[in-house]
């Protein structure tokens, strides 16, 4: 099995554990309802239920709550943004509080959050996004202590209103050494839209007379791009032949799962 079926499999697998998953895990913090998704309506009043456990095993844990922005990493994992820098024009954080902001649990109990808010009026279209970061006071002696956090994604999707799916791929880079064998590539692409979706790859590789020598692909994201983050996408050409001295292109085409185009780049090199 050449490498480019197995980082698919690989993809593929993680997908599918997370579609299974119901709760989030953190060494010993657990969170069910690790992802909240709801279609809301402007001046709504929404409420979600969060619950926090630790394991029999764990020590008692005093844990914080807070409502921040929703970043992303290039390779898709959440992040919380602090309040002083989530300049978004999607955030839902302004609108949206935890009560309680705090909680003691002891070892094996459970804990409940709600997260409330008041859909604006003037709220806008597409998707709002906001991150709740639940985490420990830092626990054990000394001048380093350990903190545990667990993320919680909050998607809101404005109903009535346009879902944009846009997005653009602004760089695409081989990587070191080139190669005629195997020709590793990183894409970038940007959600320039007003809401979330997964997003996909196909490319080509030919000569200089347009001759198709090689195909690649990444599969769907297993998870979605928010807007205004910029997702990273890795994928490598395998040439059934080793290619010969001379000049190639590449062209990538970023999709939606219906295989709809969002952004099409085109890059070359020599060998």
């Amino acid at each position: 099995m050449n490498c480019n079926r197995c980082l698919i499999l690989k993809l593929i697998l993680i997908q599918a554990l997370l579609a299974l998953s119901i709760s989030s895990v953190t060494e010993g913090l657990t969170v069910k309802g690790a992802i909240i998704e709801m279609n809301v309506t402007p001046g709504e009043h929404i409420s979600k239920e969060i619950k926090v456990q630790t394991s029999n095993s764990d020590s008692p844990m005093d844990i914080l709550i807070d409502v921040m922005g929703y970043g992303q990493s290039p390779r898709g994992g959440s992040k919380e943004i602090p309040p002083e820098k989530d300049t978004s024009p999607y955030t839902a954080r302004p609108f949206l509080n935890v009560t309680p902001a705090g909680v003691h649990i002891d070892p094996g109990q459970q804990e409940s959050v709600m997260l409330t808010g008041d859909i604006p009026q003037d709220v806008g279209a597409g998707g709002r996004y906001a991150i709740v970061n639940i985490h420990s006071k830092p626990q054990g002696k000394g001048t380093v202590g350990v903190s545990l956090a667990i993320n919680v994604p909050v998607r809101l999707t404005i109903g009535g209103t346009e879902q944009i799916r846009k997005g653009e791929i602004t760089d695409i880079k081989l990587e070191e050494p080139i190669s005629g064998r195997q020709q590793n590539v990183t894409l970038s692409f940007k959600n320039t839209g007003n809401y979330h979706y997964f997003v996909k790859v196909d490319a080509s590789l030919t000569d200089k007379d347009g001759i198709l020598q090689a195909t690649a692909s990444a599969p769907l994201s297993f998870s979605s791009v928010i807007p205004t983050s910029t997702r990273a996408i890795e994928f490598s050409f395998l040439p059934v032949t080793a290619l010969k001295a001379g000049t190639y292109k590449v062209n990538a085409a970023a999709k939606l799962e219906d295989g709809t185009v969002l952004a099409e780049k085109e890059t070359s090199f020599t060998l």
